[in-house]
């Protein structure tokens, strides 16, 4: 009798997902489910965080 490796390939895969979504400490917001001023301000709120901690970093680098 043949197995079928289906089965076993799907519960891993399963897994996956489900331990990619839970690993992360913080976990990424959904836009989903927003409207779209919403999501717009989360877009602002995102590239100014990520041009802040750009700016905090650089002075770090220069100084090595």
């Amino acid at each position: 009798m043949r197995i079928k490796p289906f089965f076993p390939v799907f519960v891993v895969l399963v897994g996956v997902v489900i331990y990619a979504y839970y690993a992360p400490k913080e976990r990424p917001e959904k836009g989903l489910t927003t409207t779209p001023k919403e999501y717009m301000e989360m877009v602002e709120k995102s590239r100014t965080e990520r041009l802040e901690n750009a700016q905090q970093r650089a002075p770090d680098e220069t100084a090595k």
